[in-house]
Order: structure tokens, then sequence, then C-alpha cells
């Protein structure tokens, strides 16, 4: 009999939290040696660690290595050549590993990827689908770079990959850029390169997995009406981005917008022609549109996406990123369309907002942006992000929008404020004071995340008013200041020590024309302060900003 001991450590569940904690390691190469050492220890082991192993390929020469040396030879670096025809006997060491891989990302496109991918055909005849348990699939067809071999990987007979796919194309496929290598042979069976690219061109209802999950960043190499044929193929699509393909057009929208179990949209600068399309079909359908969108990311001019907000008919909407590409007066009615059904009210939790800097150079005017717009979003109780990137605009945002916002989301995460415009071209002083931020600590207590601008010129000590928080924000982690006066550094960092304990990310930006002067030296005084603050990131810190994460 076992002894307990033994019978302790052969627990299932044991095995899974200590394998779940390696997987989590950032060193991968520890990782790696770590998970083999397990899979070395026990049988009880040996299979858990072996998953997490196989788990991700992202060199097509992982695979390759598992076929008998007597049929694949490995010539250089990255080289290989086939010298006999593959047999189902060659494939028992194949078969013990491929079994378990379920991501493969083939998107990274240099010489590192290496070869492999053009013995997927023949791969392909004995096993189909190569992976029986794929997930995801990232791929970037390049004839260049040796990746269109990939295309094997996908069997829409067998659903594989099963959860997402993501395809990235930056240029026409042609057999004739290959240049000869010498895995090219007599052996090399199954389709070639020629033959796979014409099988890639054909319809996309041909060969596109019907994957709930569907990125395709193909810029103008593959037409709408391929777009949307394939697209039509699909019967499960639940999370659809095409952010890099342009505007879709009108018929890709509405084909979107009446999908029933459509969860995450994320497109890129769509037509006004396009949304007022999409209103007119609505308004004719009489139906429900985007019923079940629950995140959604939009480029436009403000006029397209206060349309397209306006037939988002989903009460289960809770993140929104939209991104105005024209400088218009931003007022309530577009966030009204957010918190409109009132279900929205407690499920809205991320509010991202941008403008480009470009307007800026087509209407050469100083613009005021007020939170008044925001009105609307403050009786979302629960929400958790609130980001603000405005590029045309100067951004009046001072002491009584802060602790509104405090008083009105006290669930808050993420906060950020932050204007270009007040960066380059009309630096004025913040008008948040540095001691209004206790306001953050006292009603926010989850806060990790805080990027505005301060006015830190404090002379005296900070004292915390009585009957309000008692210690600090122990979530917080991160915190900037863009373009900020900064006074006694003593005081200043007392306070952020005594708010914000835990802090680990910090920078600070003076004002441009105190770049060099007094201000960055007492904000270099304030992170020396900070002894959770990193030498070496605090150092880099100091080196990059404001200038990184001004752009960020």
């Amino acid at each position: 009999m076992d002894s307990p001991a033994y019978q302790f450590i052969c627990i299932p569940e044991l095995y899974e939290l200590l394998l779940a904690q390696l997987a989590l390691e950032r060193d991968s190469r520890y990782r790696q040696e770590s998970l083999t050492r397990l899979a070395r220890v026990s049988r009880a082991t040996s299979g858990p660690a072996l998953d997490l192993l196989w788990q991700n390929i992202t060199r097509p020469s992982q695979i390759i290595r598992l076929l008998p040396e007597d049929a694949i030879q490995h010539i250089t670096l990255g080289e290989y050549r086939l010298v006999r025809p593959l047999e189902d006997s060659d494939l028992a060491v194949f078969d013990k590993y491929a079994p378990r891989v379920q991501f493969v990302d083939f998107s990274n496109n240099f010489t590192s990827l290496g070869a492999g991918c053009e013995f997927f055909s023949t791969l392909k005849m004995l096993r189909d689908p190569i992976f029986p348990r794929l997930l995801e699939l990232e791929w970037h067809p390049s004839v260049k770079f040796n990746t269109v071999g990939a295309f094997h990987l996908i069997s829409r007979r067998f659903n594989v990959p099963r959860d997402e796919f993501s395809l990235t194309l930056w240029g026409n496929l042609n057999a004739r850029d290959a240049a000869p290598t010498s895995s090219e042979s007599q052996f090399l069976t199954g389709a070639g390169l020629a033959e796979t690219i014409d099988l890639f061109q054909r319809p996309l209802s041909s060969w596109l997995p019907d994957v709930p999950g569907l990125s395709i960043n193909t810029g103008n190499y593959l037409t709408k009406p391929a777009m949307l044929e394939g697209l039509q193929s699909l019967s499960t699509l639940q999370h659809f981005h095409a952010r890099a393909s342009g505007s879709l057009g009108a018929e890709i929208i509405v084909h979107l917008a009446f999908l029933p179990h459509l969860k995450t949209l994320h497109i890129g600068n769509e037509e006004e022609r396009s949304i007022t399309v999409l209103c007119e079909t609505v308004t004719t359908r009489g139906s429900p549109s985007f019923p079940a969108l629950e995140s959604v990311e939009i480029y436009g001019s403000y006029s397209a996406l206060n349309s397209f907000l306006g037939v988002i008919t989903s009460n289960f909407l809770h993140s929104a990123c939209l991104n105005v590409t024209d400088l218009h007066p931003i007022d309530p009615s577009i966030f009204s369309l957010l918190t409109t059904p009132p279900a929205r009210l407690s499920t809205l939790r991320h509010v991202l907002f941008y403008t480009e800097d470009r307007a800026v150079a087509e209407v050469g005017r100083r613009a005021l942006f007020t939170m008044t717009a925001f009105e609307p979003l403050l009786a979302c109780t629960n929400l958790e992000t609130f980001d603000l990137n405005v590029d045309a605009c100067e951004v009046d945002f001072g002491d009584r929008d802060l602790k509104r916002i405090a008083n009105a989301w006290p669930r808050l995460t993420s906060l950020k404020v932050f204007s270009r415009y007040t960066q380059q071209y009309n630096w004025s002083d913040p008008q948040v004071h540095l001691y209004t931020l206790w306001t953050l600590v006292e009603k926010c207590r989850d806060l990790r995340r805080l990027e505005i601008a301060v006015d830190a010129r404090v002379d005296g000590p900070f004292t915390p008013p009585p009957g309000g928080a008692v210690s600090g924000l122990y979530a917080m982690d991160k915190l900037g200041f863009f373009l900020s006066p900064c006074g006694a550094p003593t005081h200043v960092a007392d306070f952020l020590n005594l708010a914000f304990p835990h802090l680990t990310d910090f920078f600070a930006g003076a004002p441009k024309e105190e770049t060099v002067g007094y201000s960055t030296q007492v904000w270099t005084q304030v992170r020396d302060a900070l002894p959770g603050v990193d030498p070496i990131w605090r150092a880099l810190r100091l080196a990059h900003a404001p200038s990184e994460f001004e752009t960020a």
C-alpha cells in the first residue's frame, strides 16, 4: 500500500496547481527547463508537463524534428530536406506530441521562424487534422518567409482551429517570388507552393475555419465581396476584428449587425456612407441590431460614430473604444447613446475615447474639451476604466471633475486623462492639485493605474481629513503625471508614499519650459524617495519621460 506521503504527492490537483504556477513564469527558458524536469519525474507529472511544453508552437521546426532522421535531413540552420516519402509508421513520435498542440503563431515573419511549413502538405496526407486539438492559429502567409504551407494546418471539415483564427496579409501571394531551396526534392508529395496558393485563393467558404473568433487584417489584398462571402459561411461567429482592413463597406457592416451571437466588434475607419446604409437597413427591417454586442471598437467621424452607436440594441455592452477622426464639438449625446438602453448603466465597465492629432492641422485653432460631455457616464456605477486621450483639444479637467469621478465610479481601476494638444501647443497649469488625489484613495479602493496632469507645487505636508481613509491604495502600482510642475520634493514624496504605498511604476514629466529645469530635478528627487520603484526602471523612466508616455 502506498504511503500517505506518496498518495499526497500523487494528487492530480496538486500537479495542476504546481504546473499552473510554472506556466506563469516570465522567463521562458526557466519555464521550459522546469517543465522538462517535471516531465521526467514520474508518469503522474509527465503528461501534464508535456501538455504545457507542447501547448504553443511558434516555429515549424518544432514539429519537423519529430519526424525520423532518415526521412527528414537537417541540412543547415532552418533548412531541411525530405529524402524519402513519409509513411504512417514514421509518425509514432509525432503522434505523441502533435495532439498536445493548442496554439500556433506563425505571424512573426522573420528568418528566425525558419523552414518547415513546406512539409505540412505532406503531413496532412497522413494526419488530417495535423493538430487535432488546435484552438487558435495566427497566420501571416508569406512566400518570402516560407509560411504559406501553414495553410494545411486548417481543416474546415474537422473544425480546426476550433476557437480563433487570425489572418494577416501584407501582399499578394505569388509562387514565382519563392527562391528555390534544397528542401524541394522529388520526394516532396502533396500540394506544392503554387497549388497551396491556389487553394488559398479559392472562395473563403471553401477553407475558412468555422470559428467563434476571427481576426482579418488584409488591407486591400482581400476584396470586400470575398470577405463577405467568407463571413456568410461562419455559423458561430462571436468575435470579429478587422481594424487594419480599412472600411468594410455597407454590406459587411449590415451582415455583422444582424448576427445573433456577435459579442465583439473591432473595426477600422468606417465610411459614413456605410453607417448611413446600416441605419436605413435597421429602420427598414425593424429588428434588433447588434443584439448581443459586449465590446466595440471603431474609428470614424464624430457623426458616423454617433449614428453607429444609435443602432446598437444590446443590453450587454460593457466595453466601448471610440476613435474620432475629425474635430467636432463633443457633447453628451454620444455618451447618452452608450448608456441606452438603461440596462447598460450597470453593464458598462470600460470606456476609452480618443481623437486623432491630424485634426489640429486641419483646423489650426484651439478647441476646448470639457468633462461635462461625459455627464451621462457618471450614472454608470460599475465603470472600471476611463481612458481619455485627445490630440486635437485642450482638456478642461480640474479638482471638481476628479471628485465627481471618484464619487460616481467606486469600482474604478484605471483612469487616464491626456491631451497631446496641451503637451505640444498650449501648456497651461494643471487644474488638478496633488492633494486632491486623496479623494481617489477614499472612494476608489480598487484603483491600480492613474495617469493625469497635476499641480504638485505644494509647500506643506499633507494631513488626511478626519473620518476618511486610514490607509493608502495598496492596489495602485502605476502612476504617471503629464507636464506637471512640482514643489517641495519631500512633501510630494511623503504624500505619494502615504496614498500609494505599493507603487512600482512611476513617471512624471515637467512642463515644457522646465524640461531641463527645476521641476525635472525635483521630480527626480521624488522618484528616488519612492521605495517600490526599481532603481533601474526609475532611471529608464527619467531618461524617457515624458515622451515615452505621451505617445502611449
